[in-house]
């Protein structure tokens, strides 16, 4: 009788199904990493903007207020289409240049051209940017010091 060598052709069958569902499994894991690791890249990135913009639009209208010694806005959000999504701009009007630029994944409707920190009653104005969960707005409010603190002088004797 002949002593085997070797594998059976269905030991090896068998080998290589279990090892082509593990190098799948391994690809589909570096798959959904690596998806992972881009969509906490464009949250951090949103963030940052988020951070950014809100800290020098509060800034500037709490010193200030929501317009100009002109009238007009100190900031302008304007947001296009573009083939990934939409693109939205804060400029400042002031100096004439963007403050911040960020992208994010919507539906149809993008296209924006309006003025941040809108003027409301008691020196309150609010601000609303797109930056939440695809194109959410984040709004909020921001206080004119002097709107404030006017009245709380004006009435003391």
């Amino acid at each position: 009788m002949d002593v085997q060598r070797g594998f059976t052709l269905t030991e090896l069958l068998v080998a290589m199904a279990i090892g082509m569902v593990v190098i799948l499994g391994a690809g589909q894991l570096f798959l959904s990493t690596f998806h992972t690791f881009k969509q906490v890249d464009q949250l951090g990135r949103n963030q940052e903007a988020l951070l950014y913009a809100a800290t020098s639009i509060t800034d500037t209208l709490r010193r200030h207020g929501a317009t100009g010694s002109n009238g007009a806005p100190f900031f302008r959000l304007q947001c296009v289409v573009i083939e990934s999504g939409c693109r939205c701009t804060v400029q400042d009007i002031q100096e004439a240049q963007p403050l911040v630029t960020f992208d994010y994944d919507t539906g149809a409707s993008c296209e924006r051209d309006e003025p941040l920190g809108a003027p409301a009653t008691n020196g309150v104005s609010m601000v609303s940017l797109p930056l939440g969960r695809q194109g959410a707005n984040i709004d909020f409010h921001v206080t004119h010091r002097e709107a404030v603190l006017q009245p709380t002088f004006s009435a003391s004797p």
